[in-house]
């Protein structure tokens, strides 16, 4: 039998706006100078956020922090881009998506505070918890977008994952379960070149990783994650050809994570300066700075008090956060079943027991001196 060549797949990449923030305005897709201020102001508003994030963990005022310097634009504008009935699944480093969607700030400071109060989201609101485990969400997002599929909702399921997760069989799961059901499913992945320490052309040989979506019957993309029209208009069309009916899509986002790893990390140790201050120069806030200070759009004065305002939030924010009594104890006990197991009861009532007994968290808290983390 003769040997028949499968014709080559191309995968298309998108960039809009330049690293000079200068681009072709016939390219610019369709937004209102209201939803491009909108926009602007969430992504200075996470920028201020992760400052002063990084500040309270190198103070002691915050637990292990995940930075999102730099990616600012794959964390705001994908959500940006979703209705209210849709599904939002982020990965830890996706405090600003969660902003995006509605989250209040201070719920991203508890939780890593160490308060698991911070995940309760807000009522109504069709967001998942992020997983902590790489890429395990993967296949619960299917799951979200078939489920809504079967109830014939137009919802689509917007789910993040990072260049690692991408080399996880959870992604290959995920995407094989997507393309046979044509699941409305969008993966985002945030390529920004590090899995933690492993560079991105040492965890896979892909020349991309959009190109993936091709073995499993997915539509692929990959996208300057730093243009905030790419990452626009790529979204915009994974979402109406998932309600179409046209099943999922594979976004590669190409970024850079100019922080750690998170704090407990020191990237000085796997990556360059050098290779630090290139993509510095491809600011995403900056070139969409440029962009609408050129279309009369933004002001020198508006500017300075969108960074004021934002400053004003994040405070607040902090405020609230150091001004939340203690969480109570017996609140492990809850949420876990409906109805709570025989061993759950017996466990609560020998905690309540030790809490009554004088050797509470907050003579222990009290000894130890002041503060969230003594």
């Amino acid at each position: 039998m003769p040997l028949t060549k499968i014709a080559d797949f191309k995968i298309e990449r998108l960039e809009i706006l330049g690293a000079d923030g200068r681009c072709d305005e016939a390219l610019v897709p369709v937004i209102s100078k209201e939803k491009m201020l909108e926009i602007y102001r969430m992504l200075v508003l996470i920028r201020v956020f992760d400052e002063k994030a990084f500040k309270l963990q190198r103070q002691g005022r915050l637990g292990t922090y995940p930075q999102i310097l730099g990616q600012e634009a794959t964390q705001i504008v994908p959500p940006m881009c979703l209705e209210k009935k849709d599904w939002l699944i982020p990965t830890y480093r996706g405090q600003g998506s969660y902003f995006a969607r509605g989250m209040p700030l201070v719920n991203s400071l508890l939780y890593w505070g160490g308060d698991d109060r911070g995940a309760k989201l807000p009522d109504g609101q069709n967001d998942m918890i992020f997983a902590i485990p790489v890429g395990s969400h993967l296949t619960h997002a299917v799951g979200v977008a078939m489920a809504a599929q079967y109830r014939k909702d137009s919802a689509v399921a917007l789910t993040y994952l990072g260049d690692g997760a991408s080399s996880k069989g959870d992604f290959y799961e995920a995407m094989n379960f997507a393309g046979v059901y044509k699941a409305p499913v969008i993966f985002f992945v945030e390529n920004n070149q590090w899995a933690i320490s492993v560079s991105r052309k040492t965890q896979t040989s892909a020349q991309t990783i959009a190109q993936k979506a091709i073995g499993c019957g997915l539509s692929g993309i990959q996208v300057d994650g730093n243009d905030v029209f790419a990452v626009y208009r790529a979204v915009q069309e994974a979402i109406a050809r998932a309600r179409r009916g046209d099943g999922a899509s594979v976004i590669e986002a190409e970024t850079y994570r100019l922080g750690d790893h998170t704090t407990a990390d020191d990237s000085s140790r796997y990556r360059s300066k050098e290779e630090i201050d290139l993509w510095k120069d491809r600011d995403p806030i900056a070139r969409f700075r440029v962009f609408l200070t050129a279309q009369n759009v933004l002001t020198e004065d508006a500017d300075l008090e969108v960074r004021r305002a934002a400053e004003e939030k994040v405070r607040s924010a902090i405020d609230e956060y150091e001004s939340v009594p203690e969480p109570n104890p017996l609140s492990m006990f809850e949420l876990i079943y409906g109805e709570p197991t025989w061993n759950i009861l017996e466990q609560r009532a020998e905690f309540e027991r030790y809490w009554a007994s004088g050797s509470s968290r907050r003579e222990t808290l009290a000894s130890a001196g002041e503060g969230r983390f003594p």
